[in-house]
């Protein structure tokens, strides 16, 4: 039986099979910078080279990062283009030098970049399909925010009009599409580390583009266009192609429970597949020891998912992260939606640790939501 590692590797060597003239291409799509996007699409590209494919890098922009100009390592990278642009160099990927280089495999960064004047096409996802036509494959980086089919979401959310756009038949037509994931505190938390930008640049982006409800917002506009382009759900340890199967993990508060009930229908609904609801239940959590309130409340709680379509589901157990994971493995569940612990309760009032270990688990991408009462 292979682990994920050697999954991963069958996945990278079928990217750099040719069964037409033409390339593969393969995107990684983010919800925003510095969710690792460029890191992770170097580190498949060092597991590729060990399995023997010919894979270079096109273009690679570090941001003045160290942890991305450490990932690069000794990978080869084609020199950049220089272009006089108003008495100003500026540099490009070299389209005609990658693609006299001809690797199997080609990585580029910055999929929507606009290209300086006097470049041979004006967007770079332009040289991409190019290099495609020339019959070599391609890994490319994106943020969700970048195409052009959620621009309404987009300016609506933002109140910002996107410039520089990629055509959704780029992702549509991909052969992989993998989703990049972070929790929103732990980019925020990269972002005042300085990780992302420079300490005023994080100041500032913690204020517009980086606040929390934004961010929340695009991050499920990132899995929804993953799901929609691809017909599979991509996660982040592993790009399984299944249809994605939602489930929702439901703490035995009735507010709380409700919000993602009603959370998890509209995004099975969005994402035309089915969705089940899951109490494990505790031995404390028996109806003899909850109020008469308590009782009717998660009563309607059942009763409502049940009416969105959902399959509510209720184990006995007193291990309830094993429990869940024997669910969501059994079901084949491939995004599980749980509510984000606060002020002692959801998930972290069960047990501590628990949305830590469900974090740590493999084989399905796990959605944390904002579920306080009331924010459905």
């Amino acid at each position: 039986m292979q682990d994920d590692r050697g999954r991963r590797a069958d996945d990278l060597l079928a990217l750099a099979r040719r069964e037409s003239a033409a390339g593969k291409l393969k995107v990684y799509l983010g919800m925003a910078a510095g969710v690792g996007k460029t890191v992770r699409m170097l580190d498949d590209a060092h597991a590729m080279r060990q399995q023997g494919i010919d894979v270079v890098v096109g273009y690679v922009e570090p941001h003045g990062r160290a942890e991305t100009e450490a990932h690069i390592g000794d990978l080869e990278v084609i020199p950049r283009a220089r272009l006089a642009y108003k008495d100003v160099l500026l540099e490009e990927m070299d389209l005609d030098a990658c693609l006299a280089r001809h690797p199997d495999v080609l990585v580029v960064d910055e999929l929507p970049h606009t290209n300086a004047p006097g470049s041979r096409h004006e967007k770079r996802w332009q040289d991409v399909e190019e290099i495609l036509g020339a019959g070599i494959s391609v890994m490319a980086a994106m943020n969700v925010q970048h195409l052009e089919g959620v621009q309404d979401v987009v300016r609506s959310a933002t109140g910002i009009d996107i410039r520089e756009r990629v055509p959704d038949r780029i992702i549509r037509e991909a052969t992989n599409v993998v989703l990049v994931d972070l929790p929103v505190p732990e980019l925020q938390e990269r972002l005042k580390q300085g990780k992302i930008y420079p300490p005023e640049q994080a100041r500032r982006a913690l204020e517009n583009f980086f606040r929390a409800e934004l961010l929340v917002k695009l991050r499920e506009l990132a899995l929804l266009q993953t799901a929609d382009y691809s017909g599979r759900l991509a996660t982040p340890e592993s790009e399984v192609s299944l249809a994605p199967r939602i489930a929702v993990a439901l703490p035995f508060d009735p507010e709380i429970a409700r919000t993602l009930i009603l959370r998890g229908s509209r995004l099975a609904g969005r994402m035309n597949t089915r969705w089940l609801a899951l109490y494990v239940r505790r031995k404390r959590d028996h109806a003899e020891n909850m109020t008469a309130e308590e009782h009717r409340r998660l009563t309607e709680n059942v009763q409502l998912a049940m009416s969105l379509g959902a399959s509510v589901v209720i184990r006995e157990s007193e291990d309830v992260v094993g429990t869940i994971l024997e669910f969501v493995q059994q079901e084949k569940v491939t995004l599980l939606l749980a509510g984000r612990p606060s002020r002692g309760g959801l998930l972290g009032r069960l047990s501590p640790g628990i949305v830590q270990r469900l974090q740590e688990a493999k084989g399905f991408d796990l959605m944390l939501i904002d579920a306080e009462p009331g924010s459905a």
